[in-house]
């Protein structure tokens, strides 16, 4: 399928579902999450209503229906390819628009609005075993924000947790997403191969894309986790929580708080990998020495340097050097 023939295609599709006979016929459970009760699915409201066995699925939304409160064992993300969409997730309400998407956790409550009929919605289903380790080893890990990201993604933890991408109409991403769907929706010989290659370069856009909004407490401006681990990346030479408390006007200890709960690690310890991870870089594609290597990216003791590049990378800066530079 060619784009050009994307939107008439999906138009054709466009449906309307009787949510409550849909759940009154399939009975899915409900349990207590957070003190509210919520849907388990297991189907997706897609024209066939089918089960989801594919480890990745793409569907769209109903029009005129709204999806009540419900979780679900996969990741889902949902793409505005025309109009607007409303979604709750742990009771807030977000609003996107054509272009931008949203990523949503397994086993995060959340519900949808009810869209028109000139709403096109897009949701794309990733199950656990689609987000292998050659899958993801795809992704760069030289980035404290892509780590994040594939933490969210592979999380074995139940927990509550979702990213926005507000990336535009006009963004790369809008291209990305319609040659996945014309991939998906008119299969041919290697078409999952490429949907993979596409995937990887939309997580990889989405993760050089600066315009990412994370769940952040009391909305303070319009600032997320990955502003903060932005920053970090940035300043990571000199980087110290009081300075960096300053710049987004909290407290160093909140700050550290809430850095240790979204990412299960703490400031210390996101400082040290953005460095050594830097080092990294450039033991493979500089011809510094390691001394310089180490005071480059933040370290006056070249022992401790040491040390700490072994814990992560389990061998030594010599050994990494000889092992991967070209």
């Amino acid at each position: 399928m060619e784009r050009i023939n994307l939107e008439s295609y999906l138009k054709s599709l466009h449906f309307e579902v009787n949510v409550e006979k849909v759940l009154k016929e399939h009975k899915p459970s409900l349990m207590t999450v957070d003190e509210e009760e919520v849907f388990l699915f297991s189907k997706g409201f897609d024209i066939n209503d089918s089960p989801i066995d594919e480890n990745i699925s793409i569907s769209q939304q109903p029009f005129d229906s709204v999806i009540p409160l419900h979780i679900h064992d996969y990741i889902e993300m949902m793409f505005v390819y025309r109009g607007t969409c409303t979604v709750t997730v742990n009771r807030k309400r977000i609003s996107l628009r054509q272009g931008e998407l949203i990523l949503i956790n397994k086993e995060t409550p959340h519900s949808v609005g009810a869209t028109t009929k000139q709403d096109i919605i897009i949701n794309m289903i990733l199950k656990q075993d689609y987000l292998s380790p050659s899958f993801l080893s795809r992704l760069s890990r030289k980035s404290i924000i892509s780590q994040f990201m594939i933490g969210s993604l592979v999380s074995s933890r139940k927990q509550n947790h979702f990213l926005i991408f507000r990336t535009g109409e006009q963004s790369k991403v809008m291209e990305i997403m319609e040659n996945i769907m014309c991939e998906f929706f008119d299969r041919d010989f290697c078409s999952s191969e490429i949907i993979d290659s596409y995937l990887v370069v939309l997580f990889s856009t989405l993760i050089r894309n600066n315009k990412i909004i994370n769940e952040a407490p009391n909305n303070h401006k319009d600032e997320s986790i990955l502003d903060y681990l932005k920053y970090i990346e940035d300043h990571y030479r000199d980087c110290s929580l009081v300075e960096m408390g300053q710049t987004f006007g909290f407290h160093p200890s909140y700050l550290s708080t809430l850095l240790k709960k979204s990412t299960g690690n703490s400031f210390k310890e996101l400082l040290q990998i953005q460095r050594l991870n830097q080092a990294a870089l450039l033991l493979v594609h500089s011809d510094l020495p390691i001394p310089e290597i180490a005071e480059e990216v933040g370290y006056s003791s070249v022992t401790f340097f040491y040390k700490k590049f072994k814990e992560l990378f389990n061998e030594t800066p010599h050994n990494y050097k000889g092992k991967h530079k070209p």
